[in-house]
């Protein structure tokens, strides 16, 4: 169990792994109000009913937003949106940087009690229903219409994330979270069905999932069959969720029939040796048992599925083959149907931002939280993206490769390389300008445009998939704890691990139960009004923003 619970560690803390920078204040207008020891203060949240929504003028002008987050890149990632954001609103930013996890977390607090808060932030998973219990955030169905035009594509899915009957979050864009990665080359040489063509004829089941399973490890001692994330993929495929918010109600479905009947497939496989790696596929593999890097799990042809998100995936397994002068054909596939259900249910996430209470530029977060949903859904964006993304024509090192350029202009590097221009890069110019040299190549990630058709319907409400979104890694960091990364996780134990989902239910449910009810009896609070005086920014900061693999911008 030792490198069981260590993967395990390691997935978690990917997540937390995005900055480990100090929180800078550096010319912004908010201050750093802690308690001299670097702690959050301790103040109150505010209570739902004491917010007051004014009401915001559509003809003011976007103005200057302050944005507090952990993304370092978020500026460059974001340039070219940001440059029209600034055109057409006249909005513009100025970032609060700090550390994330707890440090996000414990400054957002900060601010708030202090009553200096950023007008935006970017959602966690964390942040519902965990923070929006605590009143770090601003509803916001009095200023943006679920269903208008704009957004009522976005509507199944926000719904689940509204507190007390509100919306607080309006995602900007849905995301990929967990799929089933693979490298059908080796299917191919195996004589193995590609899983691509069971999904198109509606096959991909369960039982298809675990005669592929079978079939792989059966071929070979130190052939794996899946590692990656653990149970809660898997058992959104049924339909239902393991910790579900609706409404005012928080409902735990551990001892759910469905719930329990995946869990105990889950531990079955795991027992037959088709989950996880062994201690002897270990050792003669190098492979881990549980959380891999998709960069170097396919190299070695043993590993059959990875479970990670293949908008990272799809990616980092490529270019490990390309540097290493590999042929392969990655691809993905969502979780399996459940056999008992018609519908492909999916686990999906999201990205966006939300509104901190009491944030003073509240009209210019309305502003950039429409422009970027806009951006996101236009077509001619999408469009051009995946003319982008499917687009075989190579990219190309920004210098020129001849140490002996010996450019003199202001487009030279110290060496006197010439530097190509963006015009010259819109051109296409291929050879240097100055002396003649060909340009040199690099790796450029080159999507198959029919993997990459399937990766936007895995994240489109117009496809074939049902989204949900399980809360249970929503709350603090002891109940995620109790399912991921504890002495006997209740999700990822039976899946990689020798533990029996029953008995962990058996002695953890009221564990879990006895921290659901501390958020159930806020929610009625929240909802009849009355303060909420438990510190969240002291007490209740996260540990980890997300029990994602791996981390992302929005």
């Amino acid at each position: 169990m030792k490198n069981f619970k260590k993967a395990l560690a390691l997935l978690l803390a990917g997540s937390t792994a995005l900055s480990i920078t100090a929180c800078d204040q550096s010319g912004s207008g908010t201050g750093d109000n802690t308690n001299g020891s670097g702690d959050a203060t301790n103040a109150p949240m505010q209570s739902f009913e004491e917010q007051t929504l004014a009401p915001i003028d559509t003809e003011a002008p976007t103005g200057k937003l302050v944005y507090l987050t952990y993304e370092n890149n978020w500026e460059s990632s974001n340039e070219e949106k940001l440059t029209k954001f600034e055109a057409q609103y006249g909005g513009t930013f100025e970032l609060i940087t700090c550390g994330s996890g707890s440090e996000y977390f414990q400054k957002l607090g900060t601010y708030i009690s202090a009553g200096d808060s950023p007008d935006l932030v970017r959602y966690e998973w964390m942040s519902f229903p965990h923070a929006m219990s605590y009143n770090v955030y601003t509803p916001l169905d009095t200023y943006i219409d679920i269903n208008s035009d704009l957004w009522k594509d976005m509507k199944p899915v926000a719904d689940q994330f509204m507190y007390n009957g509100k919306h607080y979050y309006y995602p900007n864009v849905l995301k990929t979270n967990f799929a089933l990665n693979y490298n059908n080359r080796i299917l191919e040489e195996n004589g193995m069905t590609d899983p691509m063509t069971y999904l198109e004829k509606n096959e991909w089941t369960w039982t298809k999932f675990k005669e592929m399973l079978k079939e792989w490890c059966n071929k070979d001692p130190n052939h794996i069959g899946y590692n990656g994330v653990g149970g809660m993929s898997f058992i959104l495929t049924t339909g239902k969720k393991v910790i579900d918010v609706q409404g005012s109600e928080i409902i735990n479905n551990l001892k759910d029939p469905d719930v329990t009947r995946c869990m105990t497939w889950l531990g079955d496989m795991h027992k037959d040796g088709l989950l996880g790696a062994n201690a002897e596929q270990q050792t003669n593999t190098g492979h881990a048992n549980g959380y891999e890097d998709p960069g170097v799990a396919f190299v070695d042809g043993n590993l059959l599925f990875l479970g990670m998100d293949p908008s990272w995936a799809y990616g980092a397994a490529k270019e490990k083959f390309y540097n290493n002068g590999q042929e392969e054909d990655i691809k993905f596939v969502p979780f399996p149907r459940d056999d008992n259900s018609d519908t492909y249910y999916h686990g999906i996430d999201t990205l966006g931002y939300l509104v901190p209470a009491g944030a003073k530029n509240l009209k210019g977060a309305i502003d950039w939280i429409n422009f970027s949903h806009a951006e996101e859904i236009d077509p001619e964006n999408l469009a051009k993206a995946k003319a982008d993304a499917i687009a075989d024509v190579p990219a190309y090192k920004t210098k020129c490769g001849n140490k002996d350029c010996g450019d003199t202009s202001e487009n030279a590097d110290k060496s006197g390389r010439h530097i190509f221009t963006a015009e010259e890069n819109e051109q296409g110019v291929t050879t240097c300008p100055v002396c003649g040299t060909e340009r040199e190549t690099k790796y450029k990630l080159i999507w198959d445009e029919k993997v990459y058709d399937l990766w936007t319907e895995l994240h489109s409400t117009d496809g074939r998939f049902t989204m949900l979104f399980d809360h249970c890694y929503g709350f603090n960091d002891d109940v995620s704890k109790l399912f991921q990364t504890g002495d006997q996780p209740l999700l990822d134990g039976p899946v990689f691990g020798d533990f029996t989902y029953t008995t962990l239910v058996e002695t953890q449910y009221s564990v879990v139960e006895g921290y659901l009810a501390e958020y159930r009896e806020i929610m009625k609070k929240n909802a009849s009004g009355e303060e909420v005086t438990k510190d969240w920014a002291a007490t209740n900061a996260p540990a980890a923003s997300t029990p994602s693999a791996e981390s992302t911008t929005a």
